[in-house]
């Protein structure tokens, strides 16, 4: 419904249980302002807002700030206010889920809703709009998935949320905030903070060429029809500082980066990281991934610079992914917590390797699709069709942050590839 978790840094706080918090479990949170005051006592309910945990240590809700994402661990609330933690009683599956969380981040930068938020709880005639509140984003998350927590998804309530039969509360939801943790965090930049202002800036500066645009979505409709707006929307880009927030993220954490520099911290809380990194894998496909090759098939299709430039940011974003995930897993198997297999190499041409290239660079996929069914044989080039062809896979250094690392190629194809920086070798 209302009001953002307070950030205050002052004794007597509590923060969400990190240890217990598992993705697709749903936040139901109040605050000690006036307006969250006025949404319980409207809905007999000690609780006034929801969130819902999409990764570790990250949560998406609707606040006067829009739909955006925040850390949990910046999260305080005052020990008098009410927390419930709820999950689904029968459990969520990974299509579930991953439907969930596409819901969810799909909807990030959508303004919010006071009008209908209020209606919810004033009732009457109700036409729901594309803006967001809280307990409705949460709830048509859900619907999305085929899972209906509340009798009307569009005009609900956090109480309405709590109330769910379907859902069961979590023990051990919260835990206090030291005196040190809140000093630390108090002075520790916010670089969630600057990605919020940072994607309500491009929006906000897209609405002034067309008020309907609610998310980026919306965005890259408007921009195929309008083509002319390619410059003023890759300005946005540049002034608000959206494409260079990695940097900043980068800098600050420079241990996830780095194997020598994490051996050098503390273990119980390295440990700890690495593990979050490994279970955040296990949530579907990497978003970064598949916004790079959606990306790609917008700039392939319409040629438009936006789209161009926003590729270009999901592959550096995913080659950062993947080199935390690399760091964490050195980690654990350097301090014998991980035995890691030997690398494995799709083959190409298979269902699995169609499946990763697809993510990773849809145009290609397409075009190899296309060979094949043009010379009936899976056994030919993927590049040109030719014969024969064999397979070769890309150096561990070289190999993409994503999709496949693998191609099957004919001989003129592997030598204009190894001319052009790409070092393939036979796949064996």
């Amino acid at each position: 419904m209302s009001g953002a978790a307070p950030t205050n840094t002052s004794a007597g706080l509590k923060r969400l249980n990190d240890a217990v918090l598992r993705p697709g479990d749903i936040v139901l949170t109040t605050t000690a302002a006036a307006v969250s005051k006025a949404i319980r006592v409207a809905t007999g309910s000690d609780v006034s807002h929801a969130m819902l945990c999409v990764e570790d240590r990250s949560v998406i809700d609707a606040t006067g700030e829009g739909v955006q994402a925040r850390n949990t661990q910046r999260l305080f609330f005052e020990d008098e206010c009410s927390i419930h933690v709820l999950r689904l009683r029968d459990g969520i599956s990974g299509a579930q889920l991953a439907a969930v969380r596409t819901y969810m981040r799909g909807h990030i930068g959508t303004q919010y809703s006071t009008k209908e938020a209020m209606l919810t709880v004033l009732g009457g005639a109700r036409q729901w709009s594309k803006k967001q509140f809280c307990s409705r984003l949460v709830a048509q998350a859900f619907a999305s998935a085929g899972i209906r927590l509340v009798g009307d998804p569009n005009f609900c309530s956090p109480a309405n949320l709590k109330d769910s039969p379907l859902l069961a509360a979590v023990p051990n939801a919260t835990v206090p905030v030291t005196a040190e943790e809140a000093a630390w965090w108090e002075g520790n930049e916010n670089v969630p903070q600057r990605m919020r202002d940072a994607i309500n800036a491009v929006l906000d500066g897209a609405r002034a060429k067309n008020p309907g645009i609610q998310t980026f979505d919306d965005l890259h409709r408007h921009l195929v029809s309008h083509p002319e707006h390619d410059d003023s929307f890759c300005r946005l880009l540049e002034t608000s500082g959206y494409l260079s927030l990695w940097k900043i993220e980068r800098d600050k954490n420079p241990w996830q980066y780095d194997f020598a520099l994490m051996s050098t911290a503390p273990a119980g809380q390295i440990e700890a990281y690495c593990w979050s990194v490994f279970e955040n894998e296990d949530g579907g496909p990497n978003r970064y991934v598949v916004n790079r090759g959606g990306y790609l098939l917008f700039s392939r299709q319409y040629d438009l610079q936006f789209f161009h430039v926003m590729a270009a940011l999901y592959e550096q974003l995913a080659a950062l992914h993947r080199q935390r995930v690399d760091v964490a897993a050195k980690w654990l198997e350097a301090n014998g917590h991980l035995a890691r297999p030997g690398p494995s190499h799709l083959t190409p041409h298979t269902p699995e390797w169609f499946a990763a290239l697809e993510q990773w660079d849809p145009p290609k996929a397409m075009m190899t699709r296309k060979i094949i069914e043009l010379t009936g044989r899976t056994d030919v080039c993927s590049i040109c069709g030719d014969d024969p062809a064999s397979d070769y896979r890309l150096e561990e250094e070289h190999r993409p942050a994503g999709g496949a690392d693998t191609l099957r190629l004919c001989e003129d194809c592997v030598r204009i590839r190894r001319a052009s920086g790409e070092p393939f070798t036979v796949l064996s």
